[in-house]
């Protein structure tokens, strides 16, 4: 039976430097908290080196540090603002939507700033549902930008040679958004209230970690609607069988040194099954993410399988309303680009 066409695979050569900067991005915080016994902080540290991946898209230096210098100062102010949300009655709902609103605002600039905005909602989001996070957190958080800007320098060091850019970075990205004929407010009301809804939705039902919803919404929904359809879809599958790989993992495996090896090869792997297609991507950063949370919170998950379970329930809860929200989007779509039509002024991009 053939494959669906988002599940195809690529053969796009493996981009090898990338899976070193993986590697260092995220080995290098949970080293430090390995010697320092400081498992919880070092699972921020860890995602924080990890989404450098998806921010840094090569080219010239200067510009791929000042990416991650962007996503994790802005990533500690938004966890930051998730915290104290909690303190001001109705302050967390108004913060998100603003976060999502503005990341929504940000789609179809490009990738690397597509990425800033998203990784900064993930953030408030992740600071939202820990308000009692101890102030390490940032600490590591930092060290994971820091972590990033180093994979790149001893990249550059080890291959003596610049690395080709891939995608927009920070500058081509602004030039898109001064280039829009329109302000984008449709799809970031769009992205907003699918954010918002997951968000609501998962706290309703008493979802375990209910903001994997508006997190995986975040992350699947992307500024092509008949792409985020193709996406969705690659979530599913990917996240099904990571989900496996990370139970599998946090079931056989109690050895703090060994989980953060195996976290650390899943970092590297990354990039290369991305190179195939992002399901197959899917499967690592699924099985990734769980081990880290098991790293650093092992005295509070039940199980492996409740702790599978509650990922597959919160993926497939986010996909169905990803679904439900495109197949509107799409239907309204024409009549939003006639209105935009009108609003543009000739000469005006």
């Amino acid at each position: 039976m053939a494959l669906h066409p988002s599940l195809i695979l690529a053969t796009t050569p493996i981009n090898t430097r990338k899976m070193f900067r993986g590697a260092v991005a995220v080995g290098l915080p949970l080293l430090i908290a390995l010697t320092r016994g400081e498992f919880l902080p070092a699972v921020y540290g860890g995602v924080a080196g990890f989404y450098t991946l998806f921010v840094d898209y090569g080219g010239e230096t200067s510009e791929r540090i000042a990416a991650i210098i962007y996503m994790t100062l802005g990533m500690l102010l938004a966890g930051i603002a998730g915290v104290a949300g909690h303190y001001v009655p109705g302050a967390g709902l108004a913060l998100l939507v603003g976060f999502a609103l503005f990341a929504g605002w940000l789609q179809g600039a490009g990738g690397s700033v597509e990425f800033i905005g998203k990784y900064w909602l993930v953030a408030f989001l992740f600071g939202d549902s820990a308000p009692d996070l101890p102030p390490l957190c940032g600490t590591y958080l930092i060290l994971g930008g820091i972590s990033g800007i180093l994979s790149i320098l001893l990249s550059l060091k080890l291959f003596k040679e610049p690395e080709y850019q891939t995608a927009p970075m920070l500058r081509e990205a602004a030039r898109h958004l001064m280039r829009r004929r329109h302000n984008n407010g449709a799809f970031a009301l769009y992205f907003a209230v699918l954010v918002l809804s997951g968000y609501l939705l998962g706290q309703w039902l008493g979802l375990l970690r209910f903001y994997w919803v508006p997190l995986t919404i975040a992350i699947v929904t992307v500024y092509d609607a008949h792409h985020s359809v193709h996406r969705l879809i690659q979530r599913l599958v990917g996240s099904m069988i990571g989900v496996i790989a990370g139970a599998a993992v946090i079931y056989y495996v109690n050895n703090e040194w060994v989980l953060a090896l195996l976290v650390t090869l899943m970092a590297a792997m990354t990039p290369a099954a991305q190179a195939r297609n992002y399901w197959v991507a899917v499967i690592p950063i699924t099985a990734l993410v769980m081990v880290l949370l098991d790293f650093g919170l092992q005295r509070v998950i039940a199980s492996p399988m409740h702790f599978a379970l509650a990922r597959v329930e919160n993926t497939v809860l986010a996909c169905a309303l990803c679904a439900v929200g495109s197949g509107l989007y799409l239907r309204m779509l024409p009549k939003i680009e006639a209105w935009q039509a009108k609003q543009h002024k000739p000469g005006v991009y």
